[in-house]
């Protein structure tokens, strides 16, 4: 766990300093200078790009962590797997690109009634999609060679205060919302020639066209079908709520719900760091057989990863006030209020599973994925379709909260049937006490008339309590050593 510590805690650091830019943008600055209906413009068109990249992408990011590790010459066979990707990936562009033109208009349907300025913005789609496939490519570079700083430094901070300067710069009427927009291709062609010079130049990534062994050529393009079924139905899983709010309740309320959903995706940020680093050394592990440390390693990411959501996902909850009234308009996104605590709460249970996905895409049952992940995204879309329409976000928020808690079962008991690997323990039950047991000390709390003053004092007391609770029950060895290596450099006795 040391690398996946040290990797993890500097992403973090530039992530959460992401966070509280990209707090400002999203409570403070959108709701301030733009309607509910131009922020749920913009966040379609980004959540729409993440979703059709999947199409681009085609397994490739999870096929080259998981062969790297079974090459027998990686010194020659290395560039050559690289180069195998590039190719998939070039190919599964042009087809996407091919089918989503002649299919422009049944695109255009999905959200005429609704939301038809979304189809204002079709050409920017799809060069937002292929600049994030291109991105995300690179990124799958950065992580194989374990070096996930700088790309996640691009994503979470350099994009969220280039995003800051266009807000600004429509606040003070330099530019129109449009040329906002139209700001956020630029912003990727930034980043991915920051992310290129990096890989290609700094850390001398080589790629090569020279054909792999003609088994593993096979075994990859086959793999990565496989795994871009199972990234079409995730995507579906996180992505489809968000489009689907649109098509059926209109941009302003699809304003309203991802204003909430970003109020929560902070949950997610320790696992995703935790992924992106793990995923390699599982892949390694698996390559030797070594099933014991992918057991240890899937328990000591659950109850980290449950720990510090459950800590985050307190202070947004205990808040919600402050930052409703803190929020200009904040009488108008309050109606996503229980979207907060719903999704919140997906997430939270989402952490629980920690590396479920990882695993399982490393294993040999990574079939047992594709299949689970597309039916449980197609079971979202059904049950979105059926439940925004009747209960409006709240219909929506349950669907989340359900069928995430059904995907991270049901991997669960896979894992420990195929496996035996189990990632709770009794600290797993002492941790959720214990969340649950700051959370009503809560309400003991006085309200103080001032929101802000309020959400920073009621901030500091919530994370003392948390803190020392988990510190003096021992929940987590990695925990209490990060809080011990910070009190003796403070001279502080605990």
């Amino acid at each position: 766990m040391g690398i996946v510590i040290r990797q993890s805690l500097l992403s973090s650091a530039a992530s959460y300093l992401g966070v509280i830019i990209g707090f400002v943008n999203a409570v403070i600055l959108m709701p301030k200078f733009m309607t509910p209906d131009q922020i749920g413009l913009f966040r379609t068109l980004l959540s729409a790009a993440l979703l059709l990249s999947c199409f681009g992408r085609f397994g490739v990011n999870s096929g080259l962590v998981r062969y790297k590790s079974l090459l027998k010459n990686p010194q020659k066979e290395l560039k050559s797997l690289y180069g195998m990707g590039v190719l998939i990936v070039l190919f599964s562009s042009l087809f996407f690109l091919i089918i989503l033109i002649i299919f422009r208009n049944s695109w255009a349907d999905f959200y005429a009634e609704k939301s038809p300025d979304v189809n204002k913005y079709f050409i920017l789609l799809i060069v937002l999609t292929l600049e994030l496939i291109v991105f995300q490519f690179f990124q799958t570079l950065a992580n194989i060679n374990k070096n996930i700083f700088v790309a996640n430094l691009l994503k979470d901070l350099i994009y969220k205060s280039l995003n800051m300067g266009g807000i600004l710069l429509f606040a003070a009427s330099i530019i129109s919302f449009h040329t906002f927009i139209n700001f956020h291709i630029g912003f990727y062609i930034v980043m991915i020639g920051i992310l290129f010079f990096e890989s290609i130049y700094k850390h001398k990534i080589k790629i090569s066209f020279k054909p792999l062994p003609p088994k593993i050529t096979r075994e990859l393009i086959y793999y990565c079908g496989t795994l871009f079924i199972s990234g079409l139905g995730l995507s579906f899983l996180n992505l489809a709520d968000q489009q689907l709010v649109s098509r059926y309740l209109g941009l302003e309320a699809s304003g309203i719900y991802m204003t909430a959903i970003f109020m929560v995706m902070v949950i997610e940020i320790p696992r995703r760091f935790v992924g992106e680093i793990s995923t390699p050394i599982i892949a390694q592990a698996f390559g030797s057989n070594n099933l014991d440390s992918i057991n240890e390693h899937y328990k000591k990411a659950s109850i980290n990863l449950f720990l510090m959501g459950g800590l985050i996902y307190l202070l947004i909850i205990t808040n919600l006030d402050n930052i409703y009234l803190i929020m200009p308009e904040g009488q108008i996104y309050a109606a996503g209020r229980n979207v907060v605590i719903l999704t919140g709460l997906a997430k939270l249970i989402n952490l629980l599973f920690s590396l479920n996905d990882g695993i399982i895409s490393m294993s040999k049952y990574y079939h047992f994925n594709m299949v689970l992940t597309l039916f449980l995204g197609l079971i979202m879309i059904g049950s979105d379709t059926i439940l925004i329409p009747r209960y409006g976000l709240i219909g929506a928020a349950t669907a989340l909260l359900v069928v995430f808690t059904f995907h991270g079962l049901f991997k669960l008991i896979l894992l420990k049937i195929t496996y035996n690997f189990f990632p709770f323990t009794g600290k797993t039950f002492l941790g959720a006490l214990t969340i649950l047991g700051v959370f009503l000390i809560n309400y003991f709390i006085p309200i103080l008339v001032n929101p802000f003053i309020d959400l920073l004092l009621r901030s500091g007391f919530i994370i003392i309590i948390f803190l020392i609770s988990i510190y003096k029950m021992k929940l987590s060895l990695e925990i209490n050593q990060i809080i011990n290596d910070l009190a003796n450099r403070l001279n502080i006795n605990i």
